[in-house]
């Protein structure tokens, strides 16, 4: 257990095998599908950074779900993606000192990932 508070977001998702597709796509992630169905768990060096919780009736259009996770490397991070044919934004520079870029997953999930100076 870690000595600092540990925030988990929980992300709705439609359709679970594809949300387990899409985050197992993405580098140095693993996905784990909780044994009795309609949740799972994403994994990155063994350590929880966000559960996806089966929400069949999500509407994508209608879901303001989002998270924002610090990361390194964010350049070669976003080109990464991008060239996997995840749909992202570009890189910015944000006056309040981080670099980052915006991830949308397929269900509508607005994910931010940003580093500091």
């Amino acid at each position: 257990m870690s000595e600092h508070l540990v925030a988990v977001p929980i992300l709705p998702v439609r359709d679970m095998a594809e949300a387990v597709e899409f985050w197992s796509r993405l580098p140095h992630l693993e996905v784990e599908e909780y044994g009795g169905g309609g949740y799972a768990f994403v994994r990155h060096l063994d350590a929880e950074v966000i559960h996806l919780d089966h929400r069949p009736e999500l509407n994508r259009l209608d879901n303001m779900a989002g998270c924002y996770l610090h990361v390194p490397g964010i350049d070669a991070l976003r080109a990464t993606l991008a060239s996997a044919g995840m749909q992202v934004s570009e890189v910015r520079d944000e006056p309040w000192g981080m670099r980052e870029f915006t991830l949308t997953d397929p269900d509508g999930n607005t994910i931010r990932l940003g580093c500091g100076d």
